[in-house]
């Protein structure tokens, strides 16, 4: 194979050459036919019937034709594209200008249709192509290359966008001297902390917190509370103990300074002012609650012996004068004074899902008196500390109330709080009548203990069991079957709240056995306090890791039980650790310097320029290494500048595809690995890729590859990547939408919101169904959060996690009905049909309207009163206007069924529309059907045109959009499947050819 290979290539370079030189024969005698016929008659109707309104003075809706020629440039072609329509439709000359005769009319028609047809047959030069990394596929490369989580490309600018909405276009993709500064500063840092000194003793800061009630026999005696609505946990139910974590390798553990002075603290609610000594370890790490007064149903958090239990922790806006700034309800964190500056942490929570009890909502009945196996415990009985359950099952606990001797009247509507414990279990709540509770419970004897707090006093307490027909057994039934959500967090403690960014994925907690659940980060990626060392100020510089039962849609649950909290950073499972011996390779030569230098040299200059390293590159990577060390610089940090060279070459920062002439020649298959792995990772490729393309195997593998690189976790980077950009959802990150009017558009559900075209793309491509979803499909992709926004009546159990559900509903399904697209393209208030029907025009079916003229004059009047097609209309009729609305309007109108807020509006609305091809629907649900049946080929080649421009990282020709457009019969007999458009574009010339 190898030995063929050269003869092979030498004669399809031939037999390339021989055809690209007869084609440029062929292109230049029909370009010259063209050119004597655009001279005789083409050019003479223009100045006769166009220029008049289209010169470079009038430009009239922003057109201009007197620079038009017959070469059918690719920066022209788009415009004669337009003029033939215009021509064939007799929609210009406008009525009271000269018009031209059918037959003048029709001979520019045909001329361009033939001038069209050479421009796309004719050859295009590709010339290789050069495109640098985008800042994400630069994230992701230095993390795979390095093995290093700390993210640290947040000095670089944003990317360019390009007209069709990505990132990685090679036109947009500029590298300035302050960029390749910024490269020099980032790969200097990085290496800094990859690279460490095997025999130091690395430093481990490592504590654990335990929880539980009383479980501390010797409390601090300070009672503090830190700060306005901050709940410091009872001294005695925690525990703070330094730990000491077994390794591998010896290590020095970070000791946590205790001794401090401050010159102001605080006591009881007040400010102290004045120096203050501490020396306890609860000074260093306190155990506290933050804005979680107020909880609507129960406590939000009670310890008891096994720990300290929590209900979900309800978001707030966090809005100074508007809500709570200071974290949501059952905030409950880990303040701490220290943590590492840099490396990898852990945080391991022992947790549990609490054996709860239901507490009944308000208005709820209690059970009537003469059911069989009903249990009462009297106040006034000598033996109310113990009850005998005579037959295990689901009860519901009533109790009745009365009111205290003596109470004053102002206080006795004030609530009173049940605490009931049967058996180790403890419920707390709210008493608003006698129904209080269900629960399940074992038969035999239990003991119970009951505390009443506030005006009213307990009478009587009934436990009446529950039939399985009972709806309130149904009901408790699928209460005990859900599951806490436990999420972990990071960040700093402000004055008026806290800066928390989750770590890691939210993790579901179904055991009532409590199990151990680790998170992981890198302590740079996430806020961090910025003051000066040694603060006076008692809460300055406060870190938190925040433990929170995650809020999802507000349907009751069992609460978290939170039994420990382990704190380890920097976290290492080695020393040295996992990236410095990715550098520092094993190697036969570690003896004898100068050879193992070009060991780790030649390997990582491999991995990270993505091929072999040729022997040129060598010489000079090495000569670094030679001309650091003899200057006298210690062996690893001389390989560390030669391996800064290699982080800041075009080698590493491009994507390059060699062309040695300007005809089309097939890539290499280094070249295709990078290529392919760019495109559905968004990062580089891996061993598997970079070793088919060794064994000159990866052509042939293609199919299975592209099938591996999708199922595959990386693919996530893809769909997050080309979701956002071909679906324009920046647009609903910058959304600020009128709280009033949308309440429910937080900023948590807009978290969730925004995931799920992403979450609902990657669905559609790992299952390889139809293109025909986007518009229309049967599923949504939600979690319980996305769910609970859109009043799905079917509840998800999957927490955070997005899962295909069914719906019966007319305005979700596909895109269209996804909240984050529709309400990115409103103002916050209003829905807007131009931005909605310019969206769908340029993303859903690829027919952009022209750019607007520039200078369009504002309306004269206000229009606000006027209904909605009325303004549209006011606006189209102005100069310059009409021709873009007219292909913008018709397609946002049925949109108006959603509001600002990407809901469905409840009241009726006029949406009916008549499309730019005279096509009338009414309202989305018209239009869905509209584009999944008449025109589902034309939405399959948007779907296709975005793929392979994104896939190729550059504008398309305009031979090889027609080329897609000509070719994408094929993927016609198979329902135009996902995972089939990819193999598509990966398999097209486009992608294979440079």
């Amino acid at each position: 194979m190898q030995h063929r290979l050269p003869t092979f290539m030498s004669r399809l370079i031939i037999c390339s050459s021989i055809i690209f030189a007869s084609a440029v024969i062929q292109a230049a005698e029909s370009v010259e036919r063209l050119g004597k016929q655009f001279s005789g008659n083409v050019k003479p109707f223009l100045e006769k019937y166009c220029i008049t309104c289209h010169d470079a003075e009038a430009m009239i809706s922003g057109v201009r034709v007197d620079h038009l020629d017959a070469k059918f440039g690719e920066d022209q072609i788009k415009l004669w594209q337009g003029i033939r329509r215009q021509l064939d439709g007799e929609k210009m000359p406008p009525d009271d200008e000269p018009r031209p005769s059918n037959a003048e009319r029709r001979r520019v028609v045909n001329w361009i249709d033939e001038g069209l047809e050479i421009a796309r047959s004719r050859p295009v030069p590709k010339n290789g192509g050069v495109r640098r990394l985008t800042v994400a596929q630069y994230r992701n490369t230095l993390r795979q290359l390095l093995l290093l989580q700390d993210d640290l490309t947040d000095v670089l600018p944003p990317d360019a966008v390009s007209r069709d909405g990505f990132v990685n276009n090679q036109d947009t993709l500029g590298l300035s001297p302050l960029l390749l500064e910024a490269y020099f500063e980032i790969a200097e840092d990085a290496l800094d902390r990859c690279i460490v000194d095997p025999q130091f003793k690395p430093k481990v800061q490592s504590f654990r917190v335990d929880l539980g009630a009383a479980i501390n026999g010797d409390p601090c005696p300070d009672k503090l509370i830190l700060g306005a609505n901050s709940l410091l946990l009872e001294n005695e139910d925690f525990v703070v103990t330094q730990t000491r974590p077994s390794k591998p390798f010896e290590y020095e553990p970070l000791r946590m300074r205790t001794q401090y002075r401050f010159n102001e603290g605080y006591r009881g609610n007040a400010t102290v002012r004045g120096w203050r000594e501490y020396d306890s370890i609860y000074h260093a790490v306190f155990a506290d609650m933050r804005g979680s007064r107020g909880y609507p149903k129960g406590r939000a958090y009670n310890t008891v012996p096994e720990g300290l239990l929590l209900r979900p922790a309800i978001p707030v806006e966090e809005i100074f004068g508007v809500s709570s700034t200071y974290g949501p309800h059952a905030n409950f964190k880990i303040s701490l004074r220290e943590l590492p500056d840099f490396g990898n942490f852990r945080v391991t929570v022992t947790a549990a899902k609490y054996n709860d009890g239901l507490l009944l909502d308000p208005g709820s009945q209690p059970r009537a008196s003469d059911v069989a196996g009903r249990t009462v415990i009297e106040r006034e009985s000598q033996s109310n500390d113990i009850v005998t359950i005579p037959q295990a099952g689901v009860y519901q606990i009533d109790i009745e109330t009365s009111l205290r001797k003596n109470t004053k009247p102002q206080q006795k509507d004030k609530p009173s709080e049940l605490t009931l414990r049967i058996g180790r279990r403890e419920f707390i709540g709210t008493v608003h009548q006698p129904a209080f509770l269900v629960v399940r419970l074992p038969k035999g004897k239990l003991p119970v203990d009951v505390k009443l707090t506030g005006p009213k006093r307990w009478d009587k307490i009934a436990l009446t069991p529950l039939s399985i027909d009972d709806p309130l057994t149904k009901q408790f039934e699928t209460f005990e079957k859900r599951s806490p959500q436990l999420g972990v967090h990071l960040g700093l403690r402000r004055d008026c709240g806290s800066t928390l960014a989750r770590v890691g994925s939210v993790q579901t907690v179904s055991s009532v056995e409590p199990q151990r659940y680790v998170f992981e980060g890198a302590i740079s990626n996430f806020p961090s306090p910025e003051v000066e060392k040694d603060n006076v100020n008692y809460l300055a510089g406060i870190r938190e890791i925040g433990v929170r039962s995650e809020y999802t849609d507000g349907r009751d649950m069992p609460r978290l039980l939170i039994r420990s909290v382990e704190f380890e950073g920097p976290y290492y499972e080695t020393w040295p650790p996992a990236p410095h011996r990715n550098l520092f390779i094993d190697s036969p030569h570690k003896q004898d310097e100068a050879t193992y230098a070009r060991d780790i040299i030649r390997t990582f200059a491999t991995r990270a320029f993505r091929r072999p390293v040729l022997p040129a590159e060598m010489t000079t990577l090495v000569s670094v290494f030679e001309e650091s060390h003899a200057g006298g610089r210690s062996f690893q940090n001389s390989v560390r500048d030669a391996l800064q060279v290699v982080l800041t070459s075009p080698q590493f920062l491009f994507l390059i595809e060699n062309s040695h002439t300007p005809k089309p020649e097939p890539i290499d298959d280094y070249e295709l690995a990078s290529k392919l792995s760019y495109f559905l990772w968004n990062g580089p490729p891996d061993h598997e890729l970079l070793a088919l393309a060794k064994a000159g195997e990866l052509r042939s593998d293609l199919d299975s590859q592209v099938a591996r690189l999708i199922a595959d976790e990386r693919f996530e980077n893809f769909v997050g990547e080309f979701a956002s950009q071909w679906l324009a959802l920046e647009k609903f990150d910058v959304l600020e939408p009128d709280r009033k009017r949308f309440p429910k558009l937080t900023r948590e559900v807009r978290e969730h919101l925004r995931n799920e075209p992403m979450h609902f793309l990657k669905y559609v491509i790992r299952q390889n169904l139809s293109v025909r979803n986007l518009i229309q499909s049967d599923f949504v992709v939600a979690n319980e959060v996305v769910g609970d926004y859109y009043g799905l009546l079917k509840k998800s159990e999957s927490g955070f996690q997005f899962v295909a559900m069914q719906h019966d509903r007319p305005d979700l399904g596909g895109v269209f009905g996804q909240a984050a697209i529709m309400a990115g393209l409103s103002d916050g208030r209003e829905a807007n049909p131009v931005k909605r029907g310019a969206w769908l025009a340029r993303k859903i079916i690829a027919e952009p309207p022209d750019d607007p003229p520039p200078n369009v004059p504002a309306l004269e009047e206000s229009t606000e009163h006027l209904p909605l097609r009325e303004r549209l209309a006011k606006h189209r009729n102005q100069p310059g206007c009409v021709q873009c609305h007219t292909k913008i309007d018709p397609w946002g109108i049925p949109f108006e069924q959603y509001d600002a807020a990407g809901k469905w509006k409840s009241q009726s609305v006029d949406a009916h529309s008549t499309l730019p091809d005279h096509t009338v629907v009414d309202g989305v649900q018209d239009l869905k059907r509209y584009l999944a049946e008449d025109r589902l080929d034309q939405v399959a080649f948007s779907v296709l045109k975005h793929l392979a421009i994104y896939a190729t990282g550059r504008d398309l020709t305009y031979n090889e959009l027609e080329t897609l457009r000509q070719d994408q019969g094929t993927l016609k007999l198979n329902a135009y499947r996902f995972q089939d458009m990819i193999r598509f574009v990966v398999q097209s010339p486009m992608f294979l050819e440079k």
